[in-house]
């Protein structure tokens, strides 16, 4: 046992003895575990310490002792001190920590030290010395702190450091020799968010070269934004420039926002700027003005602060605000390479403030709502922004605003509008067309788009537009030396603007001047464009005509032109009129009816009206006399005269001469009389040469194209009010004056004109048109009248008139169609300057047009039907005939269509309803497939149906009374409505006319009529249908030459529509109602009079229901009526009923027969099935025994409503048992006829 235990104790000795050589390395790898071991004492507890490898590890016992301290993620707010660390310490991280700054001698006596991790700190000083001592460093890392300051005393004390990161600080910009005391240093980041690559880092690239300096891929540019993400390293020295606008990393003002504070408060301001250099500067400004320090007014102003060599700081506080204070405070920062600014409104408000109220402004660039804004405060609206443009045609960002100032007394100012886009597409893209450069590789291009635009100038609707095609032209004209092809393209554009609307264009003037831009440039066309290798330019155009010439002075011998048009289609100025007359537009001339000039040398006699060329009418001439170039001094005159340019110009009408009063000078008209262009304007003049006082005067002819009184000769001068231009008549007589043409003489060249006294001039905003002749007025106010008479007629004694349902509906519809179509036409027709009431106006011209010829087509196929159709013989237990159609397909087809065709018009385009004409109504071309084609049809199919009725009419069937299979030879109160509505328990009356068997005895309370017109024979309604559709087609295409012709007069065309309306409205009015009160009382004294009837047959009718209950076998033979029901009309009466005269069989006078439902599809039976009827009624009585089979028989037969005629059965037929039978019973006891001669109601 004891040997035992000595065997083990000296077991673990032996193991130990071969462990001993490597004793000193276990210690050091273990030192870490053991806190404060000998070898590395570290007192600090956030730090720990270890042993570090040294390089090129040998076995042997191991070198001097290497220590690897780390201090990372603590809380350091300073490096440790060096003494406290090991003396072997050759890496230090202190990395996450909280270091504001590093002190001179900061790592003085780690001399060992080889890296040095300071990222992502907080230090913002370096002071000149903190590395020294640290001869070994190799690796510095300062990334991720708030250096902004670096000299090239920070880096002292490091000769061989290698690799250096201070990327991720603030600095924006590195001095010079920040890097010399780095002798040995190879790689280099310096990325910031800040880092401005100008001319203040170019020496940088130059010294990395020559020293072999690695720049950090890293190391990118965040200035100026032409090289923003790109390498420095990758740069060549010409990229690093100061030049372009200034671009500040940082430029704060505090408070940013609009300031609103009251008298008395104190307001501090804050400015903060990137610092770039000694030059950088921070000014005050208040409304523009310069701020400087004033205690006493209570304007503080402190110096200003640079903060780590990258910001600047100034302040400015009021202490004191007052009034004088409100308005704009700018903070600018100013250097060599300019300036930036940032501004705060300040709003100072009074003891009593007052406020702007809340307005709308709607304008070319949007709607605006300004809500209510406190005195002095401007207020901000966004801009309208349009989600299909992708791209900002305005040239501003999305998002710009408008703005608009109340000042201090509470009034609107006018607001900026000029960010926000413009809401037409027309004006926007006109916009970009100024906005492009143009030089003259493109001028023709762009030139040929515009024109494109300038096509459709009859819809602008911007004076804008106007000024930026005037502006395009003006930049054009200086590329027609070039390019030849341009003055055909300006000339075109010049015409088309003729086109506008004459507002808009005394609107642009106004604004811009643009008429005379256009004019102006129109003129020196010929000067700008001619040389000796052009020397003759001959443009025509639908307004505008050009013509100039190359001529040598010496050798002129005079010049005579004409400018003329073909004469298809019309020629506008030839109609006659009188003075007093309302002027009318000038027409717009077809595409190909262009002005042209025909010139020819010498002093021709030339007269208008004589014209010599084949189908063409002059419209101006000129004559220019011989010694048109002679009439300089001598002592002006050059010794060899040069060529010399003449160009003649002649402009259809005087559109393009606006001036702001848009009225003659005071020479031109007496006082209080306004003067417009009534003929063409037409142009002379020269260039390269002058032209002195003409010795002979130049002779002018112009056509007249409107009416007008007092002609007087005028030129345009281009100094007129505000040089705008204006007329004047000095140096122009008027020779001779003709109803169409005006002869005068100038004294010099220009433009020419005559004015004449007209009786409307230009519309003003929002005005009305030109109104139509007053004749058309009170004629349509009568036609009104009568037609709306005669709605309010049959409406008020709807129950009352004999009419039928069908004829009720469709006159009281004609009517209104026809009232609708007179008012509009008369009250709206020449509203073009409201755009949605001219279109609503035309949209509803048309839907009452077609409207009305359709119910007149409607109504002539009812006619038709009436006087044709036949009912198929009724067969002995057929069902009932079906129930008429209703009065929806009527409305359907008259005014379903209508809508229809109007609503896929509109709904294509809604600008076919208003072609800037002097009217309302469609365009041409729409016009034809959505008017004109629909109203064709509609015409041949009414006028079908009028013959047809008419032959029907004058036929073999018209002329035979006695023919039952025809309603034709029915004269005039003979008809009388065939079906009833109606009431309780009583027996119904189909649409045929027959009664409806339904075992009940009870009389009908009559109702409403449905067919039939009691009123008028079908000749005469024939007759009536067709003179109130021919009257209508009369007056509407009267009034449609009032407004839209120009080669007839207007006052005959309007007098040809009051006519034709006047007789129109009496006709309608005398045809339907003049007759209708008498019927109206008489139907009222034959319903009392049938009431009275109804009452008495009952009474009897009890008494003999007794008699056959008691089986009385003598009894005579009783007709039985199976419907005691009346007709539903109010004058009903029927030859052999005793209601009205108890006894009597006689008809009333005046009484009509019982006829099939007129115009129905499901007439009544013909009238040739009375002998029919007639046979089974016969046979009934003969087979009719006692109470009992009366009683059974009543409920099997049914009798046609139109059994009888006027006088009962046909005299000398086969029915006069009938009749016989009828009377006898009527004489005895209580017995009563029914509503037949062969009924008899019990």
């Amino acid at each position: 046992m004891g040997a035992g235990g000595r065997r083990m104790r000296g077991a673990p000795a032996r193991l130990l003895v071969p462990l001993l050589p490597l004793l000193p390395w276990l210690l050091l790898l273990l030192a870490p575990e053991a806190r404060g071991a000998p070898g590395c004492p570290l007192p600090i507890r956030s730090c720990k310490c270890s042993g570090e490898r040294p390089k090129g590890l040998s076995g042997g016992v191991p070198g001097p002792a290497r220590r690897r301290v780390v201090c990372s993620g603590g809380d350091l707010p300073e490096p440790p001190e060096p003494g406290l660390l090991p003396n072997g310490t050759v890496t230090l991280l202190l990395s996450n920590n909280k270091i504001t700054g590093l002190r001179n001698g900061s790592f003085l006596g780690l001399s060992l030290l080889e890296k040095l991790d300071l990222r992502n700190n907080i230090i913002s000083t370096v002071q000149p010395g903190a590395f020294l001592g640290l001869g070994e460093l190799k690796r510095l890392d300062l990334s991720n702190n708030r250096i902004g300051c670096l000299t090239s005393e920070t880096f002292q004390g490091l000769p061989r450091l290698l690799r250096l990161n201070i990327s991720g600080n603030i600095f924006s910009s590195l001095q010079p020799g920040v890097f010399d005391e780095l002798p040995a240093l190879k790689v280099v980041d310096l990325g910031t968010e800040f880092l401005t690559c100008d001319c203040h880092l170019r020496w940088l690239l130059p010294w990395a070269q020559n020293r072999s300096l690695q720049l950090s891929e890293r190391t990118l540019c965040a200035y100026p934004s032409a090289l923003h993400a790109q390498v420095l390293g990758s740069l060549q020295e010409a990229q690093l420039c100061c030049e372009g606008a200034l671009e500040l990393h940082t430029h704060h003002l505090i408070p940013s926002l609009r300031q609103v504070v009251f008298q008395g408060d104190r307001l501090p301001f804050q400015c903060s700027a990137s610092y770039l250099g000694n030059d950088t500067r921070i000014r005050w400004y208040h409304n523009r003005a310069p701020v400087e320090g004033d205690e006493q007014a209570g304007i503080l102003l402190a110096e200003s602060l640079i903060h780590d060599c990258t910001f600047i700081t100034s302040e400015l506080t009021l202490s004191h605000i007052g009034v004088w204070a409100s308005g704009e405070w700018e903070c600018t920062v100013s250097m060599a390479q300019g300036n930036a600014s940032k501004k705060v409104e300040i709003v100072v408000l009074e003891t009593s403030a007052s406020y702007c109220p809340a307005e709308r402004v709607a304008n070319n660039r949007g709607d605006f709502r300004w809500p209510r804004t406190l005195a002095g405060i401007t207020a901000y609206q966004s801009c309208l922004q349009y989600p299909f443009t992708s791209v900002p045609l305005g040239g501003g960002a999305p998002g710009t605003r408008a703005s608009r100032r109340c000042d201090r007394a509470g009034r609107w100012e006018p607001g900026d509008y000029s960010h926000c886009l413009y809401t037409n597409d027309i004006t926007r893209v006109l916009y970009t067309f100024v906005l492009m450069p143009i030089n003259a590789s493109n001028a023709l291009t762009l030139a040929h788009q515009l024109r494109v635009y300038t096509a459709e100038a009859a819809s602008f609707s911007d004076m804008m537009d106007v000024v930026y095609v005037a502006q395009m032209i003006q930049k054009f004209l200086g590329y027609v030396d070039q390019i030849k092809e341009l003055i055909e393209v300006m000339v075109d554009m010049a015409s088309n603007l003729m086109l506008v609307d004459e507002h808009l264009l005394w609107l642009a003037q106004r604004e811009d001047k643009a008429c005379s831009r256009i004019v102006g440039a129109l003129e020196r066309i010929g000067g700008a464009a001619l040389s000796p290798h052009a020397q003759h330019i001959s443009v025509n155009a639908r307004n505008v005509a050009l013509e100039a010439y190359l001529i040598k002075p010496h050798s002129y011998v005079g010049l005579t032109c004409t400018a003329f048009q073909r004469r298809e289609g019309g020629v506008p100025g030839t109609r006659p009129g009188s003075p007093g007359q309302n002027p009318l537009p000038e027409p717009e001339p077809p595409a190909d009816q262009k002005l042209r000039f025909r010139c020819t040398t010498g002093r021709p006699n030339v007269s208008l009206s004589s014209f010599h060329i084949k189908n063409s009418v002059a419209l101006a001439s000129i004559q220019l006399p011989p010694s048109l170039f002679s009439s300089l001094p001598a002592a002006l005159a050059p010794p060899v005269p040069p060529d010399c340019t003449l160009q003649l110009l002649v402009f259809r009408n005087g559109r393009l001469f606006r001036s702001h009063s848009n009225t003659s000078r005071p020479g031109a008209a007496g006082p209080g009389k306004r003067r417009g262009v009534a003929t063409p304007v037409i142009f002379a003049g020269t260039s390269g040469c002058g032209v002195g006082n003409l010795t002979e005067p130049v002779a002018v002819s112009l056509r007249h194209w409107a009416e007008g009184a007092e002609p007087v000769a005028a030129w345009w001068s281009q100094e007129g009010p505000g040089e705008a231009g204006g007329w004047t008549s000095e140096g122009c007589q008027l020779r001779s004056s003709q109803p169409n043409v005006s002869a005068l003489h100038c004294q010099h060249l220009g433009n020419v004109a005559v004015l004449m006294e007209l009786s409307t001039f230009p519309r003003e905003v929002g005005g009305a048109g030109a109104g139509l002749h007053p004749v058309v007025y009170p004629c349509t106010a009568l036609l009104l009248l009568c037609l709306f008479a005669t709605i309010i007629t049959y409406i008020l004694n709807h129950s009352s008139i004999r009419v039928s349902q069908k004829g009720w509906h469709m006159l009281l519809n004609l009517c209104f169609h026809m009232a609708m179509t007179s008012a509009v036409f008369a009250g709206g027709i020449t509203l073009t300057n409201y755009q949605m009431v001219c279109q609503a106006v035309g949209i509803t011209l048309h839907y009452s047009s077609l409207s009305t010829l359709l119910w007149m087509g409607v109504k002539a196929r009812v006619l038709h039907k009436e006087l044709t159709w036949r009912a198929p013989p009724p067969q002995e237990g057929d069902p009932a005939l079906p129930t008429p159609s209703p009065m929806l397909r009527f409305y359907l087809i008259a005014g379903g269509i209508p809508l229809i065709i109007c609503g896929i018009t509109a709904a294509v385009n809604i600008h076919n309803y208003r072609d800037h004409s002097p009217y309302c109504w469609l365009v041409w071309r729409p016009s034809l497939g959505a008017f004109y084609i629909p109203v064709a049809l509609s015409l041949l199919i009414t006028w079908i149906y009028f013959l047809c009725a008419g032959l029907r009419l004058r036929g073999p069937l018209a002329q035979n009374p006695k023919a039952g299979n025809s309603r034709a030879s029915l004269e005039a109160g003979e008809e009388l409505r065939g079906s009833t509505r109606l009431r309780g328990s009583g027996p119904l009356l189909s649409d045929s006319g027959s009664l409806l068997a339904t075992g009940s005895a009870r009389v009908g309370t009559p109702g409403p009529p449905e067919d039939g017109d009691s009123l008028y024979s079908p000749g005469v309604q024939l007759g009536a249908l067709v003179t109130t559709h021919f009257l209508y087609l009369a007056m509407w295409a009267c009034g449609a030459l009032a407004v839209s012709q120009r080669w007839l007069p207007r006052v005959v065309c309007s007098c040809l529509y009051g006519v034709a309306a006047s007789a129109l409205g009496l006709f309608v009015f005398t045809h339907h109602c003049d007759r209708h009160p008498n019927n109206v009382h008489h139907g009222r004294r034959a319903h009392k009079s049938r009431a009275k009837g109804h009452r008495a047959g009952e009474a009897c009718g009890k008494n003999r229901l007794k008699a056959l209950r008691a089986g009385a076998a003598g009894a005579p033979e009783l007709l039985s009526s199976e419907s005691g029901s009346l007709h539903n009309s109010p004058t009903d009466s029927y030859l052999g009923s005793s209601r009205n005269s108890p006894g009597a069989g006689l008809q009333l006078e005046g009484e009509p027969m019982l006829t099939p439902s007129e115009g129905s599809d499901t007439s009544a039976a013909p009238l040739s099935e009375v002998g029919r009827a007639g046979q089974r009624r016969s046979a009934s009585r003969d087979s009719l025994k006692g109470g009992g089979a009366l009683e059974k028989e009543s409920h099997r037969r049914s009798y046609p409503l139109n059994a009888a005629s006027l006088n009962g059965a046909p005299k000398g037929g086969k029915y006069d048992d009938v009749t016989v039978m009828g009377a006898e019973v009527a004489s005895g006891g209580c017995m009563k006829t029914g509503l037949w001669k062969s009924e008899t109601t019990v």
